[in-house]
């Protein structure tokens, strides 16, 4: 028997489907297309409506603007599977050194990699890029382009677990004075002498992207369960 909150959560996640297909709706519409009832409906909009869902003009119901912009993330509702998530990663350079971060949340947890982040609704790479590098390492940089795209996924067993298009962008850092934040330590190296735990597609980026000029890979990672990656295969 389904608990209270997990009715809850799918008879609300069934009134956001409805809006996928129709912009406007009447409280009658809904009530005729989900066979709720009328207390049990009215409870549920107007906490949509208190959580910013919905708005209420007249006699109809609408997504408001932050739904509408959710759209997109919300394809599992309607029973398709969900995409990968768009990510900026910025090769913060000075001279011939690469500023690197050890992660501490996953996923990658204890993992060197680059600076990066998920791409705003409003932003540009270009925007995205700068913004991550000053959050992570408050250092500033001047954006020298994007040098590749990588499409990544990670596989645990026959699943793919994680999958991200990523945007590789060069920037040139003014200093070398960072500040470590709450992602992770961060540290200078070499861009030949990289750590030894560095995420493999990080690693394969700053290789064949920064430094051979390639602008497109495809690569999936095998993680063993536990977080630890323990293969890489690679697509050109």
């Amino acid at each position: 028997m389904k608990s209270n909150t997990t009715l809850a959560k799918k008879e609300r996640e069934d009134i956001f489907k409805l809006f996928i297909k129709k912009r406007m709706l009447k409280f009658n519409e809904i009530e005729k297309s989900l066979e709720l009832k009328s207390n049990t409906l009215s409870y549920h909009l107007d906490m949509m409506i208190k959580d910013g869902l919905l708005e209420k003009d007249d006699e109809y119901y609408k997504l408001t603007k932050k739904a509408e912009q959710m759209l997109p993330f919300f394809a599992h509702l309607t029973g398709r599977e969900t995409g990968p998530l768009t990510v900026i990663v910025a090769a913060v350079k000075h001279k011939n050194k690469i500023c690197l971060l050890r992660r501490v949340k996953r996923p990658y947890q204890g993992y060197w990699g680059m600076i990066g982040g998920k791409l705003k609704m409003k932003e540009s790479i270009k925007d995205c890029a700068i913004r991550e590098a000053k959050e992570e390492t408050g250092l500033d940089c001047e954006f020298k382009g994007v040098r590749g795209v990588l499409h990544e996924r990670v596989k645990e067993g026959d699943e793919i677990k994680h999958a991200f298009v990523i945007f590789l962008c060069e920037l040139e850092s003014k200093s070398e004075e960072f500040t470590s934040g709450e992602e992770g330590q961060l540290a200078w190296f070499n861009l030949d002498e990289l750590p030894a735990k560095i995420i493999p597609s990080d690693g394969l980026m700053i290789k064949e992207m920064l430094q051979e000029g390639i602008s497109y890979k495809e690569v999936i990672m095998e993680d063993d369960g536990t977080g630890e990656l323990t293969g890489m295969k690679v697509n050109q």
